[in-house]
């Protein structure tokens, strides 16, 4: 797949879905397909369900750790953490051995790394949730944006 047909899915994903919760699922299943993330296996549910929890909160709490994400995919699969490591490790290794260096460079940004080592399961996701952003854009981060900007007008008149 080129950079030219990976755009106009996105483009179809964004004039396609009108609800933000199904352009999320939409979005984050379309760039893991293109990564090679074969949805049979189970590390894809795992992942796919931390991508969703760091894009639905807020901005200020995005700055998610093991000890946050991997207890709230263990609540809501019943499985344990190990399983969850060792899935998502597998499930990355095998998109990574699979994926085209060219797609992995131009789609996700990674230059200058050596991209026969596949990334970790934090740094995948966080890959992903990244490349979600730039597709669906964020209203909540606008709008912290936005209010961030108000509060410093308010204090220094040079920025009016």
């Amino acid at each position: 797949m080129t950079l030219e047909e990976m755009e106009r899915m996105e483009e179809q994903l964004r004039s396609e879905y009108t609800d933000p919760d199904m352009l999320l699922n939409a979005t984050i299943n379309t760039i893991m397909r293109t990564l090679g993330v074969s949805a049979k296996l189970l590390g894809y549910r795992y992942i796919f369900l931390a991508v969703r929890f760091i894009r639905t909160r807020p901005p200020k709490l995005r700055s998610t750790t093991k000890k946050e994400l991997y207890p709230y995919i263990e609540k809501c699969m019943n499985t344990t953490k190990p399983m969850i490591m060792r899935t998502m490790h597998y499930a990355i290794t095998h998109a990574w051995k699979r994926a085209d260096p060219d797609i992995l460079y131009s789609y996700l940004g990674l230059r200058g790394k050596n991209l026969k080592d596949p990334p970790g399961n934090l740094e995948f996701i966080y890959l992903v949730a990244e490349r979600v952003r730039l597709i669906i854009g964020d209203p909540m981060w606008e709008e912290h944006y936005q209010q961030v900007l108000a509060e410093a007008r308010k204090r220094y008149s040079w920025l009016n």
